[in-house]
């Protein structure tokens, strides 16, 4: 009587066990497939990312667009510091000595935008960028 007691106990738990060891093995093709799943996604996402930053290049290096940003910035940027320094008391320098005339109407607005373009624009990008990916995951 003692052994069948003991043999029952043991069928019993041998029976949980196998039960156990299935639904570990299920949890498992799961995981293998979900895996297999994200692997396949963030494949195609890496392979979006290179032709991407392929393009970005392709239109970084337009030449064109380096004359513009060089005229059109450098233009403002050294008018802008002519009158800055111009309206600025140093040694030997008497404020607005140079004469040199903030620009008229339309034109002091394009100065200050391509300016701001410059040193408020263009460091905020990345992060613009950023945020813009973080919600779009959301």
């Amino acid at each position: 009587m003692f052994w069948s007691i003991i043999t029952g106990v043991l069928g019993l738990a041998k029976s949980i066990v196998g039960y156990q060891e299935k639904k570990l093995d299920t949890n498992l093709e799961g995981f293998k497939t979900a895996s297999g799943i994200d692997h396949q996604a963030y494949s195609a996402y890496l392979q979006a990312q290179v032709v991407t930053n392929g393009q970005k290049q392709v239109a970084n290096a337009w030449w064109g667009a380096k004359v513009i940003i060089f005229t059109a910035g450098g233009a403002a940027s050294l008018h802008f510091s002519a009158v800055m320094l111009d309206s600025m008391p140093f040694w030997g320098h008497e404020v607005g000595s140079w004469g040199v005339p903030k620009p008229p109407p339309p034109y002091d607005g394009y100065q200050r935008d391509i300016l701001l373009s410059f040193f408020i624009v263009m460091p905020a990008m990345p992060i613009v960028s950023a945020v813009s990916q973080w919600l779009g995951r959301k």
